[in-house]
């Protein structure tokens, strides 16, 4: 008697796929409450009156690099998945390394924290806004419907978020032991959410590598990584420890998010793989970029966070 396993089979990837839409989940809320719990008052007030830092991170962020992401998939032809991919990891800024990477080139992480904190809750409404429009610009029809996403990211990142600032507020000892193992539960699911992306589609999984091997996708993906970099520079502000954190804040896009749009809006493109993919050359490029401004530090006195505003 033939055993018949294609059943099974099948109910274990709707069995992994609903999982991996609850550690995708299970992700964003932790590190949005990690994040939370490093704000204080005193850096909310603060963000709101730097007007002008505010706006060179939503130029930086919201506008320059979707734009060039849009231009850059265009030129050198990518394919749909890892283009799909590409569009999603550009208009979703906010990553949670990101006070870490600043901390390892001994700039002042706390203006990372800041940094991370504002453009996520920005993200809340641009992200769904901003994809719609990039697809509509591309002409990928896909029936997307960017209001349905607005309120599920409300409740999955600004809530934790300010849940996270009043824990800190209230029991400031307990959140800094809260951050540290919800810090490792974001990204121990987020490891897992990425795994599974693997597991359940590894024809998929292995057409995108090929095509990143095959047409150089990979060395178009790290030159985004570095191109995203030089505009942060560029618009990071006066000094040097300013240009830096926001170099590194472009640079890091948010993983977590841009898979919950993939999970949600298309989960029959292939975007999740082009995602899983561009978050290793993501990490792989901006640790380098970090590791070699901590090999060279700014000199004492440069770069101070007094000139943010200018």
């Amino acid at each position: 008697m033939q055993l018949n396993w294609t059943e099974p089979i099948e109910a274990l990837v709707i069995v992994l796929e609903s999982l991996q839409g609850v550690l995708v989940v299970v992700s964003l809320v932790a590190m949005m409450t990690a994040l939370g719990t490093r704000l204080t008052r005193g850096d909310v007030g603060r963000t709101i009156r730097e007007y002008r830092l505010v706006l060179r991170w939503v130029f930086a962020n919201l506008l320059a690099v979707p734009v060039f992401a849009v231009l850059l998939g265009r030129i050198v032809g990518l394919p749909r998945s890892l283009y799909i991919g590409l569009l999603l990891v550009a208009v979703a800024p906010g990553a949670p390394f990101i006070p870490q990477l600043v901390s390892m080139t001994r700039a002042n992480s706390q203006e990372a924290v800041r940094l991370t904190a504002g453009l996520t809750i920005v993200a809340t409404v641009t992200v769904p806004v901003l994809v719609a429009a990039v697809l509509a610009l591309i002409e990928v029809e896909t029936g997307f419907a960017p209001w349905r996403f607005l309120y599920p990211l409300v409740v999955l990142l600004v809530v934790p978020l300010l849940a996270g600032g009043v824990l800190r507020d209230r029991r400031p000892g307990a959140a800094s032991q809260a951050a540290r193992w919800l810090t490792a539960l974001a990204n121990v699911t987020l490891l897992a959410a990425l795994t599974i992306v693997v597991v359940v589609d590894f024809g998929g999984a292995i057409r995108v590598f090929t095509a990143l091997v095959g047409t150089g996708a990979l060395l178009v993906m790290a030159l985004f990584v570095l191109a995203t970099i030089g505009v942060g520079w560029l618009t990071g502000g006066p000094t040097p420890q300013n240009r830096r954190i926001l170099a590194l804040g472009t640079a890091g896009r948010n993983i977590n998010i841009a898979l919950f749009i993939a999970t949600g809006a298309f989960p029959a493109s292939e975007a999740d793989a082009g995602i899983t993919a561009f978050a290793v050359v993501m990490v792989a490029v901006s640790l380098l970029v970090a590791w070699y401004w901590r090999r060279h530090p700014l000199p004492d006195g440069v770069g101070s966070s007094s000139a943010l505003t200018q």
